[in-house]
């Protein structure tokens, strides 16, 4: 049988933090684990996006070097 906590988390850091845990409490934190994990990359994400369009909108509104 495969682990299926290998298939479970995207990041390195939330499958250390499932793995560090006492084999008992395993399966009643799996789900908040996930939760946070998914968290995580959604802000992630969000944060990466506002940033890209912070980018183009500076670039769009800059002035061209030669006209300076």
């Amino acid at each position: 049988m495969r682990n299926r906590t290998n298939e479970v988390f995207v990041t390195s850091f939330w499958q250390r933090a499932y793995d560090s845990l006492p084999a008992g409490v395993r399966v009643q934190y799996l789900t908040q684990m996930r939760a946070a994990e998914r968290w995580e990359l959604s802000l992630q994400s969000i944060i990466e996006l506002v940033s890209r369009a912070r980018n183009a909108l500076s670039k769009t509104f800059q002035s061209p070097k030669a006209a300076h």
